[in-house]
């Protein structure tokens, strides 16, 4: 009678441990800090490949502009989340056929994006792909882009989290 009791007991804890529903991360605001790298792709354009790598001036910080933005981010279910992020930055752009203005100009930009982790928030470091779409302006022109890359999410404590992603559009 012991041993059918113990049993019991112990299928219980598992029906109850399978019957939590599923975790969504609450909704959150954040700040984030942001590197626009237009002078590698203009010299992508202007001199090709070879001779950005042979060049090794490619992706280096220095040459970035830096800005700042806030974010918005929602769990839509265990491995899907939905973030919208709004930034800006001073940047000297080439427009392609005006005169060249080395004044900075604010770069604005809007993003809308899905978050697909590969495992659930649990977990203290879970990767991600990002896909979603965007509106940008800079002085006086309009864009539209759609965003597309890889992430990493840190988990700090409990609803703390760091992201870390690469997007490229």
């Amino acid at each position: 009678m012991k041993k059918i009791l113990l049993v019991l007991l112990i299928l219980g804890l598992f029906v109850t441990s399978y019957g939590q529903g599923e975790y969504k991360k609450r909704p959150s605001f954040g700040i984030h800090f942001v590197l626009n790298d237009f002078s590698t792709a203009s010299n992508l354009r202007s001199a090709g490949l070879a001779s950005v790598l042979k060049s090794k001036e490619w992706q280096k910080t220095g040459r970035m502009a830096a800005g700042l933005g806030i974010s918005y981010i929602q769990g839509l279910n265990d491995h899907l989340d939905f973030a919208g992020n709004l930034s800006g930055a001073y940047i000297r752009y080439p427009v392609p056929g005006k005169i060249a203005d080395n004044n900075p100009r604010l770069l604005l930009e809007g993003v809308a994006t899905v978050n697909l982790k590969l495992v659930s928030d649990h977990y203290c470091v879970s990767p991600f792909l990002t896909l979603g779409a965007g509106a940008s302006k800079y002085n006086g022109y309009y864009g539209a882009f759609i965003p597309a890359g890889l992430g990493l999410q840190v988990n700090l404590y409990d609803d703390i989290f760091i992201l870390l992603n690469t997007i490229k559009w």
